[in-house]
C-alpha cells in the first residue's frame, strides 16, 4: 500500500508533467498550478511532526526544565488565521521567584497544560519566503502555579518566523523511460475557506543518464 505522502508526490508530478506538456506557455511563461490542502491533511501532517520541543529563549533564566508540545487537537480556520489547540507539557519544571527580596526556586515537577494558539500567515513572493506569526493563549486556570510559570514562555513564542522557500527539492521521476525533474516555483500561499492554497510555476527537464545533474 502506498503511503498517502507518497501518493500525493506521485499524483503532483503527473499533474504538473501533464500540465507542462498540455498548457501552452503565454508570454514565454508557465502559468502557475494550484495545490490545495485540506486543513484535515495539514492538521495530519502536523501531528505526525509531535512531540515538537520548545526552545526557550536563552536570556531567560527564570526557567528550567523541558518543553514539548504533546498533541493537537483541534485546527480551524478563523478571521483568516489558522487556530490550533493542543497539550503543552512540562518535564523537572522549576521556576525562579521573589520572595521577600529574594530569588527562590519552586520546583513544579511535571506538568500538562492546554494551549490555543493563532497563526497568521503571508507569503512574499518576491523573497520567495513564508512569514508565520503565532499568537499562544494560556488556557489553564489563572491560579494554577504552573499556568503563571507557562506565561512568560508563551509569551516569547510570539514573534514572527520565517520560511524560506527558494530551494526547494524537485520532483523527481519518468515519463516512459526519460528521467525528468519538475522544480517548483512557489507563487503565492494563502488560506481559502477551510484550506491552505500553494500555488506554485512548474519548470521541468531532464536529467543526464547518470541521474545526478540536469539537461
Amino acid at each position: 500500500m502506498i503511503a498517502p505522502c507518497r501518493r500525493q508526490y506521485i499524483f503532483l508530478l503527473i499533474l504538473c508533467t501533464f500540465y507542462l506538456i498540455t498548457v501552452p506557455a503565454k508570454a514565454g511563461q508557465t502559468p502557475p498550478v494550484s495545490l490545495t490542502l485540506p486543513l484535515a491533511t495539514l492538521h495530519q501532517a502536523l501531528s505526525s511532526l509531535l512531540p515538537l520541543p520548545v526552545e526557550q529563549k536563552k536570556k531567560n533564566s527564570n526557567f528550567r526544565g523541558t518543553f514539548v508540545i504533546d498533541s493537537i487537537s483541534r485546527l480551524a480556520v478563523k478571521q483568516n488565521v489558522i487556530a490550533l489547540q493542543g497539550q503543552l507539557s512540562g518535564r523537572n519544571m522549576a521556576v525562579n521567584a521573589q520572595v521577600g527580596g529574594q530569588t527562590i526556586q519552586i520546583k513544579l515537577g511535571q506538568m500538562v497544560l492546554p494551549i490555543s494558539c493563532d497563526i497568521a500567515l503571508r507569503y512574499d513572493q518576491k523573497r520567495k519566503t513564508l512569514f508565520l506569526r503565532p499568537t499562544f493563549y494560556n488556557q489553564a486556570p489563572q491560579h494554577d502555579p504552573a499556568a503563571t510559570a507557562l506565561a512568560p514562555l508563551l509569551e516569547g513564542l510570539n514573534k514572527e518566523y520565517t520560511l524560506p522557500l527558494n530551494k526547494l527539492d524537485p520532483l523527481v521521476g519518468k515519463l516512459g523511460v526519460t528521467p525528468i525533474f519538475v522544480q517548483l516555483e512557489p507563487v503565492d500561499i494563502r488560506l481559502n475557506g477551510d484550506s491552505l492554497v500553494f500555488q506554485f510555476r512548474p519548470h521541468a527537464g531532464k536529467l543526464d543518464p547518470t541521474g545526478t545533474g540536469r539537461k
